[in-house]
């Protein structure tokens, strides 16, 4: 497997959220929280990997993002899953599609 590329979603004082991709394709997201002694990750794949490239995409994520985030944490704790994204939901998605239907409704 080629090297992973992230790109991070959203940063807070103690966690990240980051997208992996793997050229072109989306393989993954990872969620990063920053304890007083660990670091703890939680990796969704999107795609199917070898055991072999699941560790190598954990050590790219240690060395490339974890290490230089927090170089003297003690242990870096990763939870790997695999599944599908079923879609996005906010507030602000809601309120617009019931807006337009409010629209549609007036017409």
């Amino acid at each position: 497997m080629e090297a992973a590329r992230f790109e991070r979603q959203v940063r807070t004082e103690a966690s990240e959220v980051f997208i992996a991709y793997g050229g072109a394709r989306r393989i993954g997201r990872i969620d990063v929280h920053y304890a007083r002694f660990e670091v703890h990750a939680t990796l969704l794949l999107d795609v199917e990997l070898t055991d072999d490239e699941v560790q190598q995409l954990i050590d790219q994520l240690d060395e490339e993002l974890v290490q230089t985030h927090d170089p003297e944490r003690e242990d870096f704790l990763v939870t790997v899953y695999r599944g599908e994204e079923l879609g996005f939901y906010s507030d602000e998605y809601d309120s617009d599609e019931e807006e337009d239907e409010e629209e549609e409704d007036d017409r």
